[in-house]
């Protein structure tokens, strides 16, 4: 009697969990980037079930996803979706902008690149930021102006235009260079000019010695005047002279200019009329006081005839040029 009771007992309970494996509703619903919250997990759901839904981690709903297990199957109760975080709008840096290069919204996982206006450059060590949770990674990149470098303190030079405090030097501003001592010349350009792109307009110039000169350069015709010895300074200067009836033309000085002569003059010879060459061309002086074989350069001569007519060919007035003086014929 008591083994058929227990016999009986068994075959019920058989029946009662066939029937409640028989109501259980399927693999819950897939929502994309969500999961089932642990409260409402369970290995097996039931008749009547109802499970949450949470979004992953940078993603939202609004609302909380809702399903419930009714007749073998999972109906919505609310339903909704998981989609990206929006992001607060980033900062703007000063004298810069950013722009999106990974993502096309500004939503969670967004990456953006900032940049520097022209004329400024980036300083931060980071120029990127990444949306987060809660916020944007990195700190706000900074944007400086440009600025050119510092001339080198022991380049031997004295330079005017270095800001005070020794600050930046910014676009357009320019410094001028010379040299600490008279026997040194400036090897470069004395002026350079900082540009938009922080680099200067010509390299720095620098400082180097001058050199003297040995005996200057002899002069066609000329001389020197006075004693000039083989070794000369940077400065010195020495004058030539011509001889008589020689006339100077330019300046008659030459100066030492680190280690060449500068200077440039000639002796231009004066010109000689013989009697024997008027006699040939039947002219002679027209005037009795310049009766003279020898001119002087830039001197004018006036001829006349002694026999004949002149034949137009040369005039009769005539101006010696570095030795040279075309005589008139007379036929």
């Amino acid at each position: 009697m008591q083994l058929s009771l227990i016999l009986l007992l068994l075959q019920l309970w058989g029946s009662v969990e066939v029937t409640l494996s028989q109501n259980a509703c399927p693999k819950v619903p897939h929502i994309p980037h969500a999961h089932v919250v642990d409260e409402t997990k369970k290995a097996e759901y039931q008749e009547g079930n109802v499970i949450h839904f949470a979004c992953e981690t940078g993603y939202i709903s609004g609302i909380t996803i809702k399903y419930v297990c009714t007749n073998e199957e999972w109906h919505e109760l609310r339903k909704g979706s998981c989609n990206l975080k929006p992001c607060e709008l980033p900062d703007d840096t000063p004298n810069g902008f950013y722009q999106i290069i990974h993502g096309e919204e500004l939503v969670f996982g967004t990456q953006i690149k900032y940049f520097c206006n022209e004329g400024y450059q980036m300083v931060s060590k980071h120029d990127t930021r990444t949306c987060f949770l809660d916020n944007w990674t990195n700190h706000l990149p900074i944007c400086d102006p440009l600025s050119c470098e510092l001339p080198p303190a022991d380049g031997g030079f004295i330079v005017k235009g270095i800001p005070e405090n020794d600050d930046s030097i910014l676009p357009d501003r320019f410094l001028e260079f010379s040299c600490d001592g008279p026997w040194k010349y400036l090897n470069g350009s004395s002026r350079l000019i900082c540009l938009k792109d922080g680099q200067w307009d010509n390299a720095f110039p620098t400082c180097e010695a001058l050199s003297g000169c040995g005996r200057p350069t002899p002069l066609e015709d000329g001389d020197i005047e006075g004693t000039v010895g083989h070794r000369n300074r940077h400065g010195d200067r020495v004058k030539y002279i011509c001889p008589n009836y020689y006339k100077m033309q330019g300046d008659p000085h030459k100066t030492c200019t680190n280690g060449e002569w500068i200077g440039q003059m000639r002796c231009l010879k004066p010109c000689t009329v013989n009697s024997q060459d008027m006699t040939t061309h039947h002219i002679d002086f027209r005037h009795v006081q310049q009766n003279k074989l020898y001119s002087k350069p830039d001197d004018t001569i006036e001829f006349r005839c002694t026999s004949g007519r002149h034949d137009g060919a040369v005039d009769m007035r005539q101006k010696c040029n570095d030795g040279v003086i075309l005589l008139p014929t007379c036929h």
